[in-house]
């Protein structure tokens, strides 16, 4: 029950304080299962109930917001006028502690495209909401005066703002910072309070940048909102959860884009300036058709910044990533800004100074609060047609978009009507740092975007220019219209889970975008079922229902289109497109249809293949340099001997090629493990995703040199729940190997094998491997919880030294497969060694 007119006596600058008792709604897991409406023109505050149909069809987010939205908002009211709502919502995930899961969708009618319109912020903002209680604030209305919202459990107060307006949004973040300690905060700059169209909201530094959602907030007269609570979050099924969590943050921690120490993380989001440069994508100059010198591009790339400027990282709420840099330029620390932000101020408006120049107006844009993208963007048409013509010019320009004072300050499209010169928009939200011509993905994901020019609806740069997850041709057509539809609806999930899209490089293994570890979380978190494919439809869902909305407002698949300076022709992929998501001339027949939620009580947990083995075991070897059918008629002779690891070893894995070998002999074991012994020296993920694929359930993955291919192999392994073998083989001290290896991966043991291992070449100058029994005592004891294979040489009367030392796995080759009956010594193998095997007490 609410009671009004509660007046803090605490704050004189308290309007109006709101307490009230919660209705008691069991919450679903991961949810808060609250909703608070402010109607900042009544000054009055409703407590909702979070819908369980909706946020099962929609999650929660970007989606469960473009549900409100177009049930709720009218068409084609005024965006900054009172009609207009402002959303802040959260996502199942925010704040469960995954990667990346701190963030929050902005969602609203924006005043720039006239589209729907939402923005994924980083920083805290999304975690302190949840500890409050809810799971998203809608805002109503407009207040009479600056105000700002605090919002603690069981209270929300309308605090006056009048002294934080025109401060900046770091003055403005640290003020109230100050006063409410705990908390996470979301505000607006200048441009915001003046309406500019390109107004962003702020929090820890973070953005909701683009489609002037500050100026929606600006509209409304509010400054800020502050969260702050003790909330805990119900995860329904936390044992699935903790075992998922660790696998997922694995996978994103060794990631080599990702990880710790992956290239986001050594040089930041600019660690692609030169991989964009060489694919003649980078915008220059108003996304002229110019190319830079990689002597010019190295002024800002991340190797540059690193070295020169670098001062430290800073990342999000949880986030091992911390792509966000600190540098140090004019004697000062301050933030370095991202990719879109160094090519779109720098090289689009024909300035290359990074510290004299980019950082400044980069700067700039985040004090006032604005897109950084859509204001490079401007400066660049501004000087292609002599409204500005250096860096003095380009700083005055920036101040008068802030204060509402240029023709700019409503867009470049807005400007370029006056002009009558095109610029570079698509539904009047000013393109990013790609050029579109040179890459017919992201073309084709600009034009379809529901939110303008996009390139976070379908991040195709990822295949097309960095191969991840595999390489597709930049130039082709073929494919891409299926491509950019199932990039778009994954997407829309992480934006409604909510987690961070740049893990998507760490946790998309095919051009499919698969969900499936986010499907399994999910589940686990909330109590509802999800799958991949049900996943997917969920996102093709909210796609929809944004596409809808803007139909709604007038928008046609004429405006599914580039600026003609492009000279790109999309007819044939626009109707592939169209086709694939079933839609006449661009225009949706219905929404689809809202399906009754489904529940589960318990996650389930795959097993890997190393939780499967049941000691003593015998893997058979195949290093076979004979013909295909001769190499699966042994396979399948030792299978039926009652062999369950069956090798493709590395001579007929050379000979026979991955692709043909693997599902061959799975075909004659189909209830064996598969050993795909590729002894990767070198890219180490990408090798074990190719024998993965296949169907091998392990990799082999040499032990000397470098961990990092091993790390990446386990990321594949993990994520696939799989698992590698990694052998030790003319390792100079094996013993010191394999303590530095079994330190390093504590805790992996349901993903590891270690192979001591002599190797054929060693065999021939003398005995195997049985002769050295304190050896492999020893390293049976320095493994530890892992599994242990010796391999080298052994024969029929050997095995029963080495399984008496509590090794598990007896690798035997030619043992086997050049006996004159196969399976018969597979049987007395398999007699041997569950006879003499003597398990290690560990």
């Amino acid at each position: 029950m609410w009671k009004h007119g509660l007046k803090l006596q605490t704050n004189l600058n308290t309007f109006y304080a709101l307490k009230f008792k919660r209705s008691i709604m069991k919450p679903l897991g991961g949810y808060m299962g609250k909703i608070l409406r402010i109607n900042l023109s009544t000054q009055t505050v409703k407590e909702e109930n979070l819908d369980k149909k909706t946020a099962y069809n929609f999650l929660g987010g970007r989606g469960y917001a473009a549900k409100i939205l177009y049930d709720e908002l009218k068409p084609k009211i005024d965006a900054l006028g009172e009609e207009n709502k402002l959303i802040f919502m959260t996502g199942p995930l925010t704040g469960t502690g995954l990667p990346g899961s701190g963030r929050i969708s902005i969602s609203s009618k924006s005043p720039l495209t006239g589209t729907i319109f939402d923005s994924s912020m980083g920083g805290s903002f999304g975690v302190y909401l949840k500890k409050s209680g809810y799971d998203g604030i809608i805002v109503e209305g407009k207040a009479l005066k600056p105000t700002y919202l605090l919002i603690e459990e069981n209270q929300v107060s309308f605090e006056d703002a009048s002294n934080l307006w025109g401060k900046t949004t770091i003055q403005t973040e640290d003020w109230l910072k100050k006063q409410h300690k705990n908390c996470g905060v979301a505000c607006i700059g200048p441009a915001g309070e003046n309406r500019v169209y390109l107004a962003s909201i702020t929090s820890d530094g973070r953005f909701a940048g683009r489609g002037g959602l500050g100026a929606i907030m600006g509209s409304k007269n509010l400054k800020a909102l502050v969260v702050t609570g003790k909330k805990e979050l119900t995860i329904v099924d936390r044992e699935t959860y903790e075992v998922l969590l660790k696998k997922i943050r694995f996978t994103i921690e060794n990631d080599p884009i990702t990880g710790k120490d992956g290239s986001l993380a050594r040089f930041g989001t600019a660690s692609i300036v030169h991989r964009i440069r060489s694919a003649g994508i980078l915008p220059l100059n108003n996304f002229s058709e110019e190319t830079l010198s990689f002597e010019e591009a190295d002024k800002f790339s991340g190797e540059t910044i690193r070295e020169k400027f670098f001062v430290g990282r800073k990342g999000c709420y949880l986030c091992p990533t911390a792509c966000g840099r600190r540098i140090k330029v004019n004697g000062k620390i301050v933030k370095g800004p991202e990719y879109e932000s160094i090519i779109m101020l720098g090289p689009n408006v024909g300035f290359y100074d990074y510290e004299k120049e980019i950082v400044p107006l980069a700067k700039l844009c985040d004090e006032f609060g604005m897109d950084t993208i859509s204001i490079g963007n401007i400066l660049g048409y501004a000087k292609a047609i002599g409204q500005i013509s250096n860096f003095e010019d380009a700083v005055r320009l920036v101040e008068e978009i802030a204060f509402g004072k240029s023709i700019f300050s409503k867009g470049v499209k807005h400007a370029s009507e006056k002009f009558g010169v095109e610029a570079v928009h698509v539904k009047g939200l000013e393109l990013p740092a790609y050029n579109p011509k040179g890459a017919k993905g992201i073309a084709l994901a600009y034009a379809t975007s529901n939110r303008g020019g996009c390139h976070l609806r379908a991040y195709t740069i990822a295949p097309e220019i960095l191969s991840d997850p595999e390489y597709v041709d930049p130039a082709e057509e073929k494919n891409k219209a299926e491509l950019v539809k199932r990039m778009q609806d994954s997407y829309a999930i992480y934006d409604s889970a909510i987690i961070c899209k740049y893990h998507s490089l760490a946790l998309f293994t095919t051009l499919k975008f698969e969900l499936d570890d986010l499907a399994k979380i999910l589940s686990a978190v909330t109590g509802f079922k999800f799958t991949n494919e049900i996943l997917h439809q969920i996102g093709e869902r909210i796609y929809t229902v944004e596409r809808m909305f803007n139909v709604r407002e007038g928008f046609t698949s004429k405006d599914d289109s580039l600026p003609k300076k492009f000279n790109l022709n999309l007819g044939k992929l626009l109707a592939a497109y169209y086709r694939k998501r079933g839609w006449k001339k661009g225009i949706p027949a219905t929404i689809p249809a809202l399906i009754e939620p489904v529940y589960m009580e318990k996650g389930e947990i795959t097993v890997t293949p190393i939780m499967k083995l049941k000691p003593p075991q015998i893997q058979v070897a195949l290093d076979m340099d004979t013909d295909l059918k001769t190499v699966v008629k042994v396979a399948e002779e030792t299978y039926r001997g009652g062999v369950r690891i069956v090798e493709a070893g590395t001579p007929a894995l050379k000979r026979h090629g991955v692709d043909r070998l693997i599902p061959a002999l799975r075909k004659v074991a189909p209830e064996a493990i598969i050993v795909a012994d590729m002894k990767t020296a070198d890219v180490g993920g990408l090798e074990a995703r190719i024998a993965f694929r296949a169907g091998a359930d392990v990799v082999a993955v040499l032990g000397m040199g470098s961990k990092s291919k091993i790390i990446e192999a386990l990321g594949e392994a993990i994520r696939e729940d799989k698992a590698i073998l990694i052998d030790l083989i003319d390792c100079e001290d094996p013993l010191a190997k394999l303590e530095d290896l079994t330190r390093e991966l504590k805790g992996k043991e349901n993903w590891v094998i270690f192979c001591l291992h002599r190797g054929i070449s060693e065999q021939m100058k003398g005995r195997g491997i049985y002769d050295q029994k304190t050896l492999i005592v020893e390293a049976r004891k320095k493994a530890g919880k892992f599994p242990m294979a010796v391999a080298g040489g052994i024969r029929e009367g050997t095995a029963k030294e080495i399984v008496s030392c509590g090794v598990e796995i007896i690798i035997v080759g030619s043992a086997i497969y050049n006996s004159t009956n196969p399976k018969a010594t597979a049987e007395r193998f398999l007699e041997e060694v569950r006879e003499h095997y003597k398990p290690l007490t560990v």
